[in-house]
């Protein structure tokens, strides 16, 4: 295919230099027939190879394609900090398509913050699921780290929009903001987050999102 483009450039070349204009057109028109034909055939072999994306749409995310979006955006940052970071997910609802709307900003944002307060050589876990119900279903979400955990203060202020910045385990800067967005993002969805922790023994963040079927 890639040859038959090539070919007819040098053709195209060749005939506007003497003028014959049609035959300019006839090629022009052949490289379109190509390119559709490229086009699908991409597309053919996009379908085979990924088939679980295959029937999301634009403004939605499965369990399988939301871990691979997780894993490859916050590796980095944990092996850069050598933490051990696990992402699982249940294998029931593996594919059954949800909204993606704001989920990024709202897990990754947790993840941060876990990443931020969980010291070298520690660990951090995400269980992503979604639990079918009659109504609607329902997404959770649970990011549990071995940080150095929060007072029921810290937890409150969390909860009522009003926490403030701290600096990580590795001195890293916070900007004040993160979990404030994710308790507003949660809420716009009108969903629900629970904190679980005591001062030095880690964190559990558990969130629940609300789904149409």
């Amino acid at each position: 295919m890639l040859s038959a483009f090539s070919e007819c450039h040098s053709l195209i070349s060749e005939q506007g230099q003497e003028n014959e204009i049609d035959e300019v057109l006839e090629f022009i028109n052949l490289i379109q027939r190509s390119g559709r034909s490229l086009l699908e055939l991409a597309d053919e072999i996009l379908s085979i190879e990924v088939p679980k994306q295959r029937d999301l749409k634009s403004d939605e995310f499965n369990l399988l394609v939301f871990k691979d979006k997780l894993e490859t955006l916050y590796t980095p940052q944990a092996r850069n900090k050598n933490i051990e970071f696990v992402i699982s997910t249940s294998v029931n609802s593996a594919t059954i398509p949800f909204s993606k709307n704001k989920l990024l900003q709202i897990t990754g944002n947790l993840i941060s913050n876990a990443m931020k307060f969980t010291p070298v050589n520690g660990k951090i876990t995400v269980d992503l699921s979604l639990k079918i119900e009659d109504t609607q279903n329902l997404l959770q979400i649970n990011v549990t780290d071995t940080g150095v955990g929060l007072s029921q203060d810290a937890i409150d202020a969390i909860l009522s929009g009003s926490a403030k910045s701290t600096d990580g385990t590795s001195g890293e800067q916070g900007y004040g903001f993160g979990l404030a967005l994710v308790k507003h993002l949660i809420d716009s969805l009108e969903g629900s987050m629970h904190i679980y922790s005591h001062p030095n023994q880690g964190a559990n963040f558990e969130v629940a999102l609300p789904q149409a079927q």
